[in-house]
This record gives C-alpha cells, structure tokens and sequence, in this order.
C-alpha cells in the first residue's frame, strides 16, 4: 500500500488531515481516503458545520470517484 497526505497548514479548519491510499488488487488499483478534520468552535461548530462539511465531502468524493471511473475504464 502506497499514498500520500494533504495536511492544512493553515485555513478555515482547526485540523484537517486526509490520507490517500494506493492498493494493487487483482491488475488494477483501490483508492482509499482517510479523513479526520475538526471545524472551529467545537462541538457547536460541530453541530452546525458538520453535516454541511460532511455532505460536501461526500459530493467531492462521489464526483472524484465518477470522474475516476470515466477516466480508467477504457
């Protein structure tokens, strides 16, 4: 397994950590990501960014995750 980390130095989160990962599997490749990220204000940030942040992050995945398919499957 394989990857690489995007990791926020500075910007709008208090954390953001997103791991990608790389696995060979049977003549083509599984992509993984691993995302832990916190917003400000805590856990009222929490409750009234998180599920925005959550379906937003959801939507750029499924996106990427479409293009992905368009793009290898030939």
């Amino acid at each position: 397994k394989v990857g690489f980390v995007d990791q926020q130095i500075k910007g709008p989160y208090r954390k953001w950590h997103h791991e990608h990962t790389f696995k060979a599997v049977n003549g083509g490749t599984l992509m993984g990501d691993i995302v832990e990220y916190e917003v400000p204000g805590g856990i009222i940030g929490d409750r009234l960014l998180g599920a925005f942040i959550r379906r937003d992050l959801e939507r750029i995945f499924n996106y990427r995750a479409k293009k992905t398919e368009e793009l290898f499957s030939r």
